[in-house]
């Protein structure tokens, strides 16, 4: 008989959990959701003594329960959030000015509409407490020409299940209708300092989620020499980590799902006592890299990458500085701790990847470079991610850049398919 009874409220207690868990917000009651709360969006006045031409989509994902709310901004980028249950929550906010506004604001007559952005992380919401949220100032985003099409960072598992993480690209992309000349372009990693699920430093004289620069911890001159080098329409250019045949030769990894032997260039250090080959891909020159090592690997959990465009001249004086002394290891050369300091005005194109999106605070980047993140959610997962493609003009493929990662890129499970 007690066997019975503790049977039945077993059972009872699972009924009662999956009702719980599947009502979530249209059956679940009121005391289960955070009180409401209102979003206010601005920019330059709208928002505040002018209406907004264009409504705002706003995406809440809850990081704690793993799902997502979307949300309309009404004309004066306003907006009253009601049942949305406890947690922490990154905020997204996508948008466009049209052409008139943006001639509103800056007085221009031939002004061409804009999109913008906005992104807050760490809102935490708790049940029984009111919640109340500053108002959201949005940030003008700008889109680029020269594109990370794809990356490809978390690495492979070998046949034996070890870990393998040589195999590592990154392609960039014309995204566009006429050639472009790459002469002055850079990549790039910024730093990294955080740890994983920790935010890194904030540098002195920036504001948090509004940073005036970005900081490289390494970079390289994709074109190595002067002659003019360019990049057609529709044109992807693969960069190698190593340039390797790695499934296809079992001292690298047959398990590996790319094969990077075509690769156009490759991150290969022109040092004496690299062990590693000189594969026939060209090399890039490298640009930054005071922490040097023989292979130029991100981390499996992600970091952000950037695409810099400025005269060598230029680059080489921008500032170079340590990073704040309450990040550094004194078991750790001092080299590792230095970084490059470039204007965001210098980035053409940035994408932060983290490790997954619980860890929205390990972003690197403001807004007006990305509002949002990609992630493969793993590591040693032989996946990438790649951009969605927004159209396509007389077969040339257009891919979406609206500088939020978070909407333009998706999961590739067959790196460099396409």
């Amino acid at each position: 008989m007690k066997n019975k009874t503790r049977n039945s409220i077993f059972y009872v207690a699972i009924l009662f959990w999956i009702f719980a868990t599947s009502c979530r917000e249209d059956n679940a009651p009121d005391s289960y959701f955070v009180e409401p709360f209102e979003i206010h969006l601005t920019y330059e006045g709208l928002g505040e003594s002018r209406a907004f031409t264009n409504l705002f989509d706003v995406t809440l994902t809850n990081n704690t329960e793993q799902f997502t709310y979307k949300f309309t901004s009404d004309e004066w980028g306003k907006l009253m959030l009601e049942k949305l249950m406890p947690g922490e929550y990154t905020i997204n906010i996508m948008g466009e000015l049209t052409a008139e506004e943006v001639a509103w604001i800056t007085g221009e007559a031939d002004a061409k509409k804009a999109p913008l952005a906005g992104f807050v992380s760490g809102v935490n919401l708790k049940l029984g407490a009111a919640s109340t949220l500053d108002p959201i100032k949005l940030i003008p985003s700008t889109s680029s020409s020269i594109i990370f099409k794809e990356l490809y960072y978390a690495g492979s598992r070998t046949l034996s299940n070890g870990t393998y993480r040589n195999d590592g690209f990154f392609s960039i992309y014309n995204n566009s209708l006429a050639p472009i000349e790459i002469n002055d372009l850079y990549i790039g990693m910024v730093e990294n300092f955080g740890g994983i699920g920790q935010a890194g430093p904030l540098w002195p004289g920036e504001e948090l989620g509004n940073y005036q620069h970005i900081y490289l911890k390494s970079a390289w001159k994709i074109v190595a020499g002067e002659e003019p080098v360019g990049i057609g329409p529709g044109q992807t250019l693969t960069i190698a980590v190593m340039a390797a045949p790695h499934n296809k030769d079992a001292q690298y990894n047959l398990n590996s799902p790319v094969d990077l032997s075509a690769a156009d260039y490759e991150a290969y250090s022109n040092d004496p006592r690299n062990p590693n080959i000189d594969f026939p891909a060209p090399n890039m020159r490298l640009a930054f890299w005071p922490d040097y090592a023989f292979l130029w690997r991100m981390g499996v959990f992600g970091q952000g990458m950037v695409l810099i465009a400025a005269a060598a001249d230029e680059f080489e004086n921008f500032d170079v500085l340590a990073v704040p002394e309450s990040f550094q290891d004194p078991f750790e050369n001092e080299e590792y701790w230095l970084c490059k300091k470039v204007p965001i005005s210098y980035v053409i194109d940035a994408v932060d990847l983290i490790q997954n999106s619980t860890v929205t605070n390990t972003k690197r980047f403001p807004p007006s470079l990305d509002a949002g993140f990609a992630t493969v959610a793993g590591t040693y997962l032989s996946k990438s991610v790649i951009r969605k493609v927004k159209e396509r003009v007389g077969g040339i493929a257009i891919y979406q850049d609206t500088n939020n990662s978070t909407e333009d890129f998706v999961i590739n499970d067959t790196p460099l398919s396409e």
